[in-house]
Formats: structure tokens, C-alpha cells, sequence
């Protein structure tokens, strides 16, 4: 059985093969260390691939008079330690996102805000067509009003009529279907 300087002396030559045998030499070891420090056989065996293929590309780097053994549970812990730290700033970033997400609705309110929309497209309907208009584009656009006034081609001053006469309609309405 090779040791592991003559291996790593062949594979520098370019015999992969020989980095075979170190592979599976040293797999359990590696495996072992990495779910110890990682506490997940997936993100382990992902962590020993990492430190395999750092290994195999950082071969020049090493030292023979090192134990090939000790750089390669070192170069795992390393790979293990970043590993963690990603993944906590993962965790972070999706707490942080799952904080500023709104909350979901229940079934009832889901149900409730859809009779709402219902309700209020019903009422805009009702509105003469010149205040549906202004209102669906300053509204749900969001338009400014001098947009508002361009796109239907009336004065400013006429938008902002149409609009305070369409709020006024929809809010006597709904007070009328609460009432």
C-alpha cells in the first residue's frame, strides 16, 4: 500500500488515479468530520465533495512534510466553517425576507377581501364613465393627476371634480349597501 506523499508525488504527475486511493482512503474520515461539524448527512456529503475537489486543485499547495491526513481535515474544517456561515447568512436573508412578507390570509379573509373587490367593482360600474375613469387611473394606475388630465385630454381642474364626485359616490354607496 502506497503511502500517501508517494500518491500525492503521482498525482502531481499527473496519475489521477492515484488521487483516487486518497479519496477513498480518507472519505469516511472526511464525511465524519464534516457531519459532526454540520449536523446534516446532505450538506456533509456536499461539504466532503467541496473538500475533495479543493484538495485535488490545491495538491501543488502542499507540503510533504506535513501529514496529508492533517492538511485535509484542516482544508474540511475550513470548508465546513464557510459551509456554516453561508448557510447562516441563507438563514438570514430568508428570515428577513419572511419578515417583511405579509402575512397570509385565512381562507376567511381571503373570501372577505374578495367580496370587497367584487363589491367595489360593482359600484365603480355604476359610476358615470368620465369618474370611473379618473378614478381607475389615479387609483389603481396611480397616475398623477395631470397625467390623469393628458390621457383623458379635460383640464386638471376637471379630473380633480371627477375624482372628488366618484369618492363621493362610492363612499354614499357602500354606506348605503352597510347601512
Amino acid at each position: 500500500m502506497p503511502s500517501d506523499a508517494t500518491l500525492v508525488a503521482q498525482c502531481l504527475q499527473g496519475d489521477t488515479g492515484a488521487f483516487d486511493t486518497l479519496v477513498e482512503r480518507y472519505r469516511d474520515r472526511v464525511f465524519s468530520l464534516a457531519f459532526r461539524m454540520l449536523g446534516d448527512a446532505c450538506a456533509a456529503e456536499d461539504a466532503m465533495q467541496e473538500a475533495f475537489l479543493r484538495a485535488y486543485t490545491r495538491l501543488p499547495l502542499y507540503d510533504p512534510a506535513q501529514s496529508f491526513s492533517t492538511w485535509l481535515m484542516c482544508l474540511t474544517a475550513r470548508v465546513c466553517l464557510n459551509a456554516r456561515r453561508d448557510r447562516a447568512a441563507e438563514l438570514r436573508c430568508l428570515e428577513q425576507a419572511a419578515k417583511s412578507m405579509p402575512p397570509t390570509p385565512t381562507l376567511e379573509e381571503h373570501l372577505y377581501e374578495r367580496e370587497q373587490r367584487r363589491t367595489l367593482q360593482r359600484l365603480l360600474m355604476r359610476l358615470p364613465a368620465p369618474q370611473r375613469a379618473a378614478v381607475l387611473l389615479y387609483y389603481y394606475e396611480e397616475l398623477p393627476v395631470a397625467e390623469v388630465a393628458r390621457a383623458l385630454e379635460v383640464p386638471v381642474g376637471t379630473v380633480k371634480t371627477w375624482l372628488y364626485r366618484g369618492r363621493e359616490n362610492l363612499r354614499r354607496w357602500l354606506e348605503e349597501e352597510l347601512g
